[in-house]
């Protein structure tokens, strides 16, 4: 897999995301029935928002991982420099995303 630019430390983000959100598998889709407990949030974040919404946040948040680790890998198999470019510019795009949602939810925004 290929390093991330700009100095990220975010893959500590989407490895503990996907650690604590056992749930969710590559292929599956989410049931919707997902209660907050389930995953490792910050409480205080959570208790402002409803259960509902919650996992929404949650889902997009497993898709922009999920999109920003297809896009990496995907980078590493192209030989076009513009092609590698491309699918680089889309990885960063979603991990900005997911930093954006995961900021959101630890109230750093």
């Amino acid at each position: 897999m290929q390093n991330r630019q700009n100095g990220s430390n975010s893959g500590s983000s989407f490895d503990s995301f996907f650690n604590s959100n056992p749930s969710h598998s590559m292929g599956s889709a989410s049931s919707g029935n997902q209660s907050a407990s389930s995953a490792n949030w910050n409480t205080e974040a959570a208790s402002s928002i409803d259960t509902k919404d919650l996992s929404i946040l949650q889902d997009e948040m497993y898709s922009e991982a999920l999109l920003f680790k297809k896009c990496t890998v995907y980078a590493g198999y192209f030989n076009d420099p513009a092609l590698r470019r491309m699918a680089e510019n889309a990885a960063e795009h979603h991990r900005r995303h997911f930093d954006t949602l995961h900021g959101y939810l630890n109230g750093n925004n």
